[in-house]
């Protein structure tokens, strides 16, 4: 689980040329169906306090901002098919305050995304009927809570505690469907993106085309991935998920792709930390998950990337960083070794324990009547341990569901974040100390 960072739209991509493209193919005999539609809202109050990094001079010692997003999914039913949709109105930097200056609307940051358009329908080739899905859609065959290698054209953030507008990518996919399970041929574009992409994000941009099957088998849930593309220039994945009892299940997935893009450490101390192709990479993921009668869900998961910055490269960037930070004209060498935060995951082996407690099922199991809000009341807590150099990550949530009548919801949420553990990891040199998010989440 990599710590949130924002990103912000862009304003014009080919997301949204190729959107025009599809709507402008919609033949008029479509015109006549159902709409239906679902607007979701959310704002979110964010308070961080600052702390010295190796890499970088921290200019203020907390700051404090206001972001606000308003999402619209709209889906029309035609005889031919279905045209899904989502567009998000993400505001960032409605309110920011510094310590020494707050301003409101001054720094304010708001853009349309369309996170997904896309027509799905049906084919019928010979005795075979077949599934098509056409445009830009997400594609979720992660397994995993703290990370998911599966998730293979956009790495999406599992689990932030501050306001995403993820995408989907440019997809065109066949399923077919057979006792067992599914079939499907895909190509994707994951360059159908309107937000704005760091030079990792960039050089990982990839087209390409694959196979995937699933199916069922007893208590096992399988899948495996076989896919091209002019980035990785081939991978091999697979997932399986086994229920031993209503209690207990394990799962875990594994992704082999023979060539990948990173930042990498330089061999001289006065060149910048730049990506480079850096040959073939494993991930794998292992966890097992617990639930009780009594409302309380227990989860474990260990996971390796072997993209992510080692101990020792860890350790080197330090090393080099805190030489390079005493002369002011190479501070921003220094500065570029705080890229390697921007990997799927910021060290190779990760461990991650994970608790939430459903109160309203707590409440039926002992038979317990009121207080009837506790029944709306959701505690989690996250830990992520760094094995190799003793860094921590502790996340809690608590949310209540203030409102809920079915077709109109209110939720809200208090989320801490504190980034913690031996001083010379490397979550140690994240310049947010920890951070207090308030979210306001509604549907209607």
């Amino acid at each position: 689980m990599a710590v949130c960072v924002h990103h912000r739209p862009a304003r014009l991509s080919s997301a949204k040329r190729a959107s025009s493209l599809l709507l402008g193919t919609l033949p008029w005999w479509t015109m006549a169906g159902e709409l239906s539609s679902e607007w979701d809202w959310a704002l979110s109050y964010e308070a961080a306090q600052s702390r010295q990094s190796v890499f970088t001079t921290t200019q203020y010692a907390h700051r404090s901002e206001l972001n606000a997003m308003l999402d619209l999914q709209l889906a029309y039913h035609t005889q031919q098919g279905q045209w899904t949709s989502s567009f998000a109105l993400y505001s960032d930097g409605l309110y920011l305050n510094n310590g020494e200056r707050s301003v409101w609307w001054e720094s304010r940051d708001s853009q349309w995304v369309v996170r997904e358009l896309a027509w799905l329908g049906e084919w019928q080739v010979g005795d075979w009927l077949l599934d098509v899905s056409v445009g830009k859609l997400r594609l979720d065959w992660g397994v995993g809570y703290g990370y998911r290698p599966l998730d293979l054209f956009r790495p999406y953030r599992q689990n932030p505690v501050t306001l995403v507008a993820e995408e989907g990518t440019g997809v065109v996919s066949f399923s077919h469907y057979d006792l067992a399970g599914e079939w499907t041929l895909l190509f994707t574009d994951s360059s159908w993106s309107q937000m704005e992409q760091s030079a990792l994000d960039e050089a990982a941009q990839q087209r390409g085309a694959g196979i995937r099957r699933y199916w069922l088998d007893d208590a096992h849930e399988w899948q495996w991935i076989a896919y091209y593309d002019d980035v990785r220039q081939g991978l091999i994945g697979g997932s399986v998920r086994t229920v031993f009892n209503e209690a207990l299940s394990l799962h875990s997935s594994a992704l082999w792709q023979h060539q990948s893009v990173g930042y990498q450490v330089p061999d001289s101390l006065f060149a910048p930390v730049a990506v480079e192709e850096r040959g073939e990479a494993w991930q794998a993921l292992v966890g097992v998950n617990w639930a009780s009668e009594s409302g309380h869900s227990l989860l474990a998961e260990y996971w390796y990337d072997s993209r992510a910055w080692s101990k020792r490269q860890w350790q080197q960037a330090m090393d080099r960083a805190r030489l390079l930070t005493q002369q002011p004209n190479t501070e921003p060498l220094a500065a570029s070794y705080a890229q390697g935060f921007e990997h799927a995951n910021l060290v190779q082996h990760n461990l991650m324990l994970h608790w939430s407690w459903d109160s309203n099922a707590w409440m039926m199991w002992h038979g317990v009547s009121a207080p009837q809000w506790l029944a709306d009341v959701t505690p989690t807590l996250d830990i992520l341990f760094s094995p190799e150099d003793g860094g921590v990550i502790l996340t809690q949530w608590i949310r209540y569901q203030w409102i809920d009548t079915g077709q109109q919801s209110v939720e809200l949420e208090f989320a801490a974040r504190f980034l913690t553990g031996d001083s010379q990891s490397a979550y140690a040199q994240i310049e947010d100390k920890h951070m207090m998010v308030l979210n306001l989440k509604g549907r209607f």
